[in-house]
Formats: C-alpha cells, sequence, structure tokens
C-alpha cells in the first residue's frame, strides 16, 4: 500500500493555504508522517526589511519564523509534530530545495485560484506540479475536511497503477467512494481530435471494442484492490472523443472531491514534463487534486 512518509507544506499566509495546511497536517497524522510548513520570503522583500528596519538576516528570518508558527497555530491543524522553517530565494527553487532536504515524498499546495480563468491553479503550485519530482497535492480553497468521492485516471501505464494505489489508500483512510475511469478513443476519435480538430461525429458507440476494454480495466485495478476490499470501486470505461473533456465531465457530473491522475514524467531532463491531459485537468478540475510523478523521478 502506498503511503506518504515526508510531507512538505507550502504557505504563503493566504486563506487558500490554511485548507492544504489542514489537509497536509490530517494525511501526516493518518499516515504517522512528517510534517514541514515552509515559507519562502522573497529576496527583495528580505532586502528591504533589512534597509527598513536595520536588521540582519537572521533577525528577519526568526521574526517570520514566529510568524509561520502563529499561523501555524490558528490554522488549529491539531498536530504537535509539525515542523516550520523560513526560506530566503526564489519561491520555486527553495521549496524544492526544502523537498530535497527533508526527504519529501508529498508536497501539498493551496490552489489559490488564479485570475486567468475558472478553477486555475496559481503560478507557484502549477510549476511545482510540471517540475517537482515528488507527488503534489493541490487543494481547493473550499475543501473541507475528509475526501467523499474519489476519481483515479487510467490509461494502464506504471504510473497510472501507482496513482490507483494512492487513491486507494486515501478512499480507504476517509471511507470515500473511487471511480477508476479509463476513456477509449477510437481511431475515428483519434483522427479527428488531431492537433484540437474535434468536430461532431455520428452518435454510437463500439460496443466489442468498449467490452474488451471493461475486462482490461477490470482486471488492471483487480490486482491493486485485494488488499483494500473495504473500498467501494467503480471502473468506467467511457468511449469519447476528448479525454480531457471526457475527464472533467465526469468529476462535473459525479461532484468528486478529488481527482488522481499519473503525470508523464521525462526522465534525465533537468524539468519535468507532464502530459497535455494532466495539464488541462489540473488547471480546470473544480476539485483538489493529486498528481502523482512516476517512480524513476523519486530519485
Amino acid at each position: 500500500m502506498k503511503t506518504f512518509k515526508n510531507i512538505v507544506i507550502g504557505i504563503d499566509f493566504t486563506p487558500s493555504c490554511r485548507n492544504a495546511l489542514r489537509e497536509a497536517a490530517r494525511r501526516a497524522s493518518l499516515d504517522h508522517s512528517t510534517i514541514t510548513a515552509v515559507h519562502v520570503m522573497d529576496d527583495f522583500l528580505a532586502h528591504e526589511l533589512k534597509k527598513a528596519l536595520s536588521q540582519d538576516e537572521a533577525a528577519i528570518r526568526a521574526d517570520w519564523e514566529e510568524r509561520l508558527k502563529k499561523f501555524v497555530a490558528e490554522t488549529e491543524v491539531g498536530t504537535a509534530d509539525l515542523r516550520t522553517e523560513v526560506r530566503i530565494g526564489s519561491a520555486f527553487a527553495e521549496i524544492m530545495e526544502a523537498c530535497l532536504a527533508h526527504q519529501a515524498d508529498l508536497l501539498v499546495m493551496g490552489a489559490k485560484g488564479s485570475k486567468g480563468g475558472t478553477n486555475r491553479i496559481g503560478t507557484i503550485a502549477a510549476r511545482c506540479v510540471r517540475k517537482a519530482a515528488v507527488d503534489v497535492l493541490v487543494i481547493r480553497e473550499e475543501a473541507q475536511g475528509p475526501f467523499k468521492h474519489v476519481v483515479a485516471c487510467v490509461d494502464f501505464s506504471e504510473n497510472s497503477a501507482k496513482a490507483v494505489q494512492y487513491a486507494l489508500h486515501l478512499a480507504d483512510q476517509d471511507k470515500a467512494d473511487l471511480d477508476c475511469l479509463f476513456v477509449y478513443q477510437s481511431a475515428m476519435a483519434l483522427s479527428l481530435d488531431y492537433g484540437g480538430y474535434a468536430p461532431p461525429i455520428p452518435a454510437g458507440t463500439d460496443e466489442e471494442a468498449v467490452k474488451v476494454w471493461q475486462s482490461d480495466l477490470d482486471a488492471f485495478v483487480g490486482q491493486l484492490t485485494r488488499s483494500v476490499p473495504a473500498v467501494t470501486v467503480r471502473t468506467l470505461v467511457k468511449e469519447r472523443l476528448n479525454i480531457r473533456e471526457t475527464i472533467l465531465d465526469h468529476v462535473n457530473e459525479s461532484k468528486a472531491d478529488l481527482v488522481v491522475l499519473g503525470t508523464r514524467g521525462k526522465t534525465g531532463l533537468r524539468e519535468l514534463l507532464i502530459g497535455t491531459t494532466a495539464e488541462k485537468i489540473i488547471q480546470h478540475a473544480p476539485c483538489s487534486i493529486l498528481a502523482v510523478k512516476p517512480d524513476a523521478l523519486d530519485s
């Protein structure tokens, strides 16, 4: 069973990260994980504060450390095992360094809705999802308490198997229902969707192909669910033209509050790249997201 051992939570003192902090603490308590709350001060802000307050960097860091501890206390996360850390520099770079220093296997971020469009996550959270070598859990500001309905996206890859394992673990802990969803694109659908061009096609489905995919999905998920029989799992195959829209439609229709999906990492590169499908879902899903990275990136 997949569990998280070391959790890092990014704190920027905005209301949107309070629920993220509560969820990080809840997950740490359930998994008996270590948890570190990290705030990154911008270089320019630290420089200006040193001039304005006639303080050295150590004094400024100590002051903000107290602010961070106060923020954690006021959020009432209910754990005494939460460590705090203040860093100075680029937010993304320092968060990545903190994950490395604490051997994090989960980074939790608040979504902090963007002005760029409905449900879009903040710039730093989006960058962490794309480029962090650890799994990233993005929590929506309206998220409350345990998850109730989880959707795991399946494409039969090793990474999606890992995503299903994490989805099962979270659903088991939270007593949530779990949908394992595979979207089947026929050859016609693939050709019509090429390059984003997607004109309407005649109604109807390839029933034989859907039956085969359903059998494959049942077998794929069945191997992973044996150790967690208490979780109510549905396996769903949908034949649709556009994978991204189908997943988002299902999330909305099922009122899911968490989507778990594997990202397609490219090892050997300095930056992690994710597939366009994962990118669209992460940016537009109305609920919290757990982006699961390939095992090859864990090192």
